[in-house]
Order: C-alpha cells, then sequence, then structure tokens
C-alpha cells in the first residue's frame, strides 16, 4: 500500500528529541490523518509529474514501479527530505539514470518533511517549502 509505505519511511528516517527513530515508538495509527492524506496527494502529483518527466526523458516505455522498483515511495520521500540517497542508484549512465535524476529534482521542488511528536503524542508532518 503506497500510502502506508510513505509514512513508514517518514517514521523510520525521522527522530524524536532523543535521537531515536519515530517507528521505534509510534507507528500509522500515532499519525495525524490530516497529514497523511496531504503526504498522500503530494506523492500522488509527484507521481502523475513524474509520468511526463518519463517521456520526456525517452522513459515513457517504463511504469514508476518498473524503473524504481517497489521502493518508489520510500526513495521520494527520503529523496524529498535530502537524506542522501539517490533515486538512480543501480542504473547506468544513459536515459534511465538520467530519468531518474529529473524525478530527484521534481521531488526536491516540493520541499522536504519531517516529523515530530505532539504533545498529544501523536506524530505530525513539518512541511518546509
Amino acid at each position: 500500500m503506497r500510502d502506508a509505505a510513505l509514512w513508514q519511511t517518514i517514521l523510520w528516517a525521522s527522530t524524536d528529541d532523543q535521537g531515536e527513530p519515530l517507528d521505534a515508538n509510534h507507528d500509522m495509527s500515532a499519525a495525524w490523518r490530516e497529514d497523511m492524506e496531504t503526504l498522500s496527494e503530494q506523492f500522488y502529483s509527484w507521481s502523475d509529474q513524474a509520468e511526463a518527466v518519463m517521456i520526456e526523458g525517452g522513459c515513457g516505455h517504463l511504469s514508476l514501479d518498473e524503473l524504481l522498483g517497489d521502493k518508489a515511495e520510500h526513495l521520494y520521500a527520503l529523496v524529498r527530505d535530502g537524506h542522501g540517497v539517490s533515486m538512480s542508484d543501480g542504473w547506468n549512465p544513459g536515459k534511465e539514470f538520467r530519468c531518474c535524476q529529473k524525478l530527484e529534482a521534481l521531488a526536491q521542488r516540493q520541499g522536504p518533511i519531517g516529523a515530530q511528536v505532539g504533545d498529544d503524542g501523536r506524530v505530525y508532518l513539518t512541511w518546509s517549502h
């Protein structure tokens, strides 16, 4: 489930005040529903735009899943937040590699995402633009 993969990545990649990954003590049930919906909408907007980028870059014969495998959501969240991973890992220089780089730039334009635990124990996303 795409929405679950997005949220699990955010929890895994974000830390609490003690430096512990949020997924050590929180799961999707702690998520603020509105934030989850916004993140999903942003991912689907990116994936819709990704199709045009892939066609323009000569990768129109591939789906997003074929290009990035089952890690599309995971990579999207990590690249967008600047965690130092690349969608182009595993591709030799060529059109697929360049398409992945363009997809990364597209994700990064949406701005970083972070997460924090509120006083109510819920996990809220923080948006930077």
